[in-house]
């Protein structure tokens, strides 16, 4: 009798076999091939779920950006929100580590390009409605140059901490995200 094989698990352990491999090795590793050994499976396995490795890397970074765009969306306030952008544990350390590689390809291939976009623009909405909350009142310049101010000293520090986590820590990067939410309103825009 032929054993049932769940499509939407099968993906996700897919998924979190090109993790492991982006997180260990970089995205250049990702192909049909490691990612099968990775995920323990036969290549025509993988197949019948990803046709190309760039399905696949799509596919992968779908997913792990929506579930880091789940996590600042669901956070409550300015800081929580971008904590969830910092590796301050080891599943954020992973998917932010993904999630980054993803992204710096994304410069150079329109199909990552597009997820992209789409990430960053619903990761902005959620903290925008943060700091519209903090800030009501304010002219709508003012409150997206403070949401992408914070956004991208959260997105440096977790470059900055997953690079050099040796001195950066979890505490430092807290003092330094709580330190930027003060200011809140109080930065002069150019």
């Amino acid at each position: 009798m032929p054993r049932f094989v769940d499509a939407a698990a099968r993906r996700r352990e897919i998924v979190e076999a090109v993790k492991r491999i982006v997180a260990a090795d970089g995205l250049a590793r990702v192909s049909l091939r490691e990612v099968a050994a990775e995920a323990g499976l036969v290549v025509g396995s993988v197949r019948h779920y990803f046709e190309t490795a760039e399905d696949l890397r799509i596919h992968a970074f779908e997913s792990v950006a929506e579930d880091v765009v789940r996590r600042v969306d669901g956070a409550e306030g300015v800081v929580a929100q971008l904590c969830q952008l910092l590796p301050l544990d080891e599943e954020r350390a992973i998917d932010l580590c993904v999630f980054s590689a993803f992204r710096l390809a994304a410069r150079t291939d329109p199909a990552l390009l597009a997820v992209a976009d789409v990430a960053h623009g619903r990761i902005a909405a959620a903290v925008g409605r943060s700091v519209l909350a903090a800030l009501p009142g304010r002219e709508r310049h003012e409150l997206v140059a403070e949401a992408e101010r914070l956004l991208a000293t959260a997105e440096g520090l977790s470059l900055h901490a997953l690079v050099h986590g040796r001195w950066l820590d979890a505490d430092l990067c807290l003092a330094v995200v709580r330190a930027q939410a003060d200011t809140l309103g109080r930065v002069p825009s150019a």
